[in-house]
């Protein structure tokens, strides 16, 4: 345990540093490559309780994070793929982040503004064919 805890410290450290120099950095959390296609992807991955209505039943995520992953995108042409574990049913939802930001969305008010996407325009994550499948892999 104490091998993780410094290593995540020491991304940390790293993380600020390069901030603090001006340098633009978030924290990936998963990068995959299609063995078929050789197409690299950017995951965004999150465990959390869902949006509940009005105005629907959701996930979602701060501004912030949605441009920093889409200027990436931009940048480097690599999809950014959002994975939202729902901690109350399990269930695994996964959409491409620039489909989901041209679909419906709504956007809390407060302190901690998140954008929130409605269930029905995500996919299930249920097996590995059909997820593969589902990005041309």
């Amino acid at each position: 345990m104490k091998r993780i805890i410094d290593g995540l410290e020491g991304e940390s450290t790293i993380r600020k540093m390069m901030s603090g120099w001006g340098i633009k950095n978030f924290q990936a959390d998963i990068i995959i490559k299609s063995s078929k296609t050789g197409k690299w992807f950017l995951g965004e991955i999150k465990n959390q309780e869902p949006f509940e209505p009005p105005p629907f039943l959701g996930h979602g995520l701060p501004p912030w994070q949605i441009e920093t992953r889409l200027n990436f995108q931009k940048d480097t042409g690599i999809r950014v793929i959002l994975f939202v574990i729902d901690s109350k049913t399990k269930i695994i939802y996964w959409q491409f982040l620039d489909i989901l930001m041209s679909k419906e969305k709504y956007q809390t008010t407060g302190q901690k503004t998140r954008i929130i996407f409605p269930l029905k325009n995500f996919n299930i994550l249920r097996d590995m064919n059909s997820f593969l499948t589902q990005l041309e892999w």
